[in-house]
């Protein structure tokens, strides 16, 4: 099964999407793939900050501490001082001790090679009883570290793009949208291939598809994506620009589909236009 988007006329899937982000952004990669101790702790004092914030904070973590095992049994005063400037490190700083703390409880020492035979969903389902780690973090330490077992990270970019490409509802958290995705992933996608896919769609939300404000002209997934109707259209050199959908089909007549697309949204902004829902 493959999820399906609508593209000027016909059906596309994830690997188009895919296959157009490497156009546009390249191939991703090479990666350093950590062990899944490190990379567990990366993805837990990164949530919610910038990748170079998160990126010196954990390398001030590796120059303070010799070991994680120093880490887990470090006051959270001196685990907070080399996150001090990550976005809530007071807060990430209890959890991460208590979180090392478990794995040596539960495990006897410190390590999580044993995630490597576990089913994807039984090891996503073990980290996730640690303190502080969501669907992202534990997708994280499975996928991006040295066990490179096959399960999608999505963050906050990531996330934004499914739902403006409606491929999750505009409510779904994360663990939604990676079981929705992950259903339809192909099926000879490999681990490699999910971090790429991950760090495409990544890219294209921090460069195109942003918070504030989507590019849509700029998009190699405009004819593909329904929220590009609603988009406001962004002025060119010259006078206005046109829509970003008003050449989908290279001056060709638009499909009975897009026809139906744009119609909705008209009536939309007309209801909201006079108060409506």
């Amino acid at each position: 099964m493959q999820l399906a988007l609508f593209i000027d006329g016909r059906h596309g899937t994830l690997p188009e999407v895919d296959d157009r982000l490497r156009r546009r952004f390249g191939g991703p990669g090479p990666w350093l793939r950590l062990d899944p101790v490190s990379q567990l702790v990366a993805g837990m004092i990164g949530g919610k900050t910038r990748g170079a914030v998160s990126q010196h904070a954990f390398e001030a973590l590796l120059g303070r501490f010799e070991a994680w095992e120093d880490v887990r049994d470090a006051q959270v005063g001196e685990i907070h001082a080399p996150i001090r400037q990550v976005t809530f490190a007071d807060v990430k700083a209890v959890r991460l001790k208590a979180a090392l703390q478990a794995i040596t409880e539960a495990r006897g020492r410190l390590e999580l090679d044993f995630l490597q035979t576990m089913p994807v969903e039984v090891a996503l389902a073990w980290l996730e009883r640690l303190p502080g780690v969501g669907r992202k973090t534990s997708a994280v330490a499975l996928n991006f570290s040295s066990l490179r077992r096959k399960a999608l990270v999505i963050d906050t970019h990531h996330l934004r793009v499914l739902k403006r490409l409606g491929l999750v509802g505009p409510r779904a958290g994360t663990t939604e949208a990676y079981e929705r995705v992950m259903a339809c992933l192909p099926s000879d996608w490999q681990a490699d291939d999910l971090t790429g896919h991950h760090h495409l769609v990544k890219t294209l939300g921090q460069t195109v598809c942003r918070h504030a404000v989507q590019d849509c002209q700029r998009c190699p997934l405009h004819d593909m994506c329904p929220s590009s109707l609603f988009a406001a259209p962004r002025h060119g050199v010259g006078g206005r620009g046109r829509h970003p959908r008003a050449q989908l089909s290279g001056g060709r007549d638009r499909s009975p589909e897009i026809a139906r697309f744009q119609s909705v949204g008209r009536r939309s902004l007309q209801a909201k236009r006079r108060g409506g829902s």
